[in-house]
Parts: C-alpha cells; sequence; structure tokens
C-alpha cells in the first residue's frame, strides 16, 4: 500500500505483540502489516477476523537463515517475544530466555540494521537492572534468568543499531502486564529503571505504536507505567524522553 509504514511484528500471536498487531490493523489506512511467524494458524486464530490484512511470513528468530527476508523492505520492526520456558537442559529448547530474549533479538536487531530498517521497537521489561529487587529475584529465579537475558538484548539492539546512521531504537520497558481494558488510566513515563508498578498490554501497545510512528524521542530507554489518575497517554511526553548516553 503506497504511503503506508511497512511494519514487521515479531511476536503478534499473544500478549503485547497481539494487542499491537490489533491496533496497527484498525489503522489499516496507514499501516502495512506483516508479521514473522513459526505457526501461522496460531496466529491467524489470535487475531480473529482481521488476519487477513496481515501478510505472514514463516520465521524464527533463533534461525538467522530467515530474518534477512522478513527485515527487507520493512520501515519499522516492532518485538515484543517473550520465553515460553524457563529453566531447560543446553540445547533442549529454543524457546528459553537466552534463546529467545537475548540471541533471538541479537539476531533480529542485526538482520533488521543490515536491511536499513528505520525504526526497531523493542517491549523488554521494567527492573532489568536491579537484579536485588523482589520481582527480579523471583523471575529470574523461576524463569532462567529471564530478565538477565533481556537485558542482554537490550544492549545486542543498541549496539547493532548504532553501528548505521540514520536508524532508530525504542526500548519500551513496561511494568507488570495487566488483560485489563487499556485507555482509561494515565500512562507514566518514567527512566533509569527506578519506578514500580503495572500498566495494561494495551497500553503497551499504545505507546508501542506511538514509538512506530516516530512520536517518540530516538534511540532511548524508558520505563511505563499505569497511574492512578485518568488520562492515558500524553504524546508529548515521549518527546521530552532523554536519549540513552546523553
Amino acid at each position: 500500500m503506497e504511503g503506508c509504514l511497512k511494519v514487521l511484528v515479531v511476536g503478534c500471536s499473544r500478549g503485547v505483540g497481539l494487542q499491537a498487531t490489533k491496533k496497527l490493523l484498525e489503522k489499516n489506512e496507514q499501516f502495512d502489516v506483516s508479521a514473522l511467524v513459526r505457526n501461522q494458524e496460531k496466529a491467524e486464530k489470535a487475531i480473529g477476523e482481521e488476519c487477513g490484512k496481515v501478510k505472514f511470513i514463516k520465521g524464527d528468530i533463533t534461525k538467522i537463515e530467515t530474518l534477512e527476508l522478513a527485515c527487507s523492505g520493512a520501515d519499522v520492526v516492532i518485538c515484543t517475544v517473550g520465553a515460553t520456558a524457563g529453566w531447560r537442559l543446553p540445547g533442549s529448547n529454543a524457546n528459553t530466555p537466552k534463546n529467545c530474549e537475548y540471541l533471538g533479538v541479537k539476531n533480529l536487531s542485526e538482520a533488521a540494521a543490515r536491511a536499513k530498517v528505520k525504526r526497531f521497537v523493542l517491549v523488554s521489561s521494567m527492573c532489568v537492572t536491579r537484579p536485588l529487587h523482589p520481582v527480579s529475584i523471583i523471575l529470574n529465579t523461576g524463569f532462567g534468568n529471564v530478565l538477565q537475558w533481556k537485558l542482554k538484548g537490550e544492549n545486542a539492539l543498541k549496539e547493532a543499531y548504532k553501528q548505521q546512521t540514520g536508524l532508530s531504537y525504542y526500548i519500551v520497558r513496561p511494568g507488570g502486564l495487566t488483560n485489563k481494558k487499556g485507555g482509561s488510566k494515565q500512562i507514566v513515563l518514567d527512566q533509569g529503571d527506578k519506578c514500580n508498578g503495572m500498566i495494561t498490554r494495551e497500553d503497551v501497545a499504545t505507546v508501542v505504536l506511538a514509538c512506530a510512528e516516530g512520536k517518540c524521542t530516538p534511540n532511548v530507554t524508558f520505563e511505563i507505567i499505569n497511574g492512578s489518575e485518568q488520562g492515558g497517554l500524553d504524546f508529548e511526553s515521549l518527546s521530552k524522553l532523554v536519549p540513552d548516553g546523553a
């Protein structure tokens, strides 16, 4: 579709990725949506009746050879992948945190950088830099050091994108995720991995789309939670974030 942003979603079958895909399809005149999938039937079922508007590309972020074609021609990559397995014997499951949150994100970000994808939006997690926080201890102990691998994935994205000029990354670190209806409570932004709180997956998807559209400071890492007040997202606050290293 001429004039549309070409967006590749990685992680469209569930969670924030599914919410982001649905929001993209609601603005079908603005976005040309593709999705990297291992199981197209599962993805179509999750997306529902609008799935016919999505171009599905067979691939896997743990398989580098499937990523070049997927990223080719894209303006934006949205990555919301999450490991489905915690501790496993080495080599026993590709969906472990190391293979998914780190090596997979590394593979995808490097492929996107080589393909000159203008914007890369990564959904990570709050507390990745706070290993002694109670939430971090629980998640890292029970789910294969997942937050440690997420932080490595963030750093891999930064490294890949700083090798190229004219490309921007956006690392979104949500608090604890809920399935409540979004769009009502204020979305609070912070930087430095200091805050605590919860946020709806739908509201995370709203922030992700704003980054995809270039409404956010480029090359930035920030946290988001829902506040107690009504209000949703203040888009101007996205443009006031401080870029990494500034």
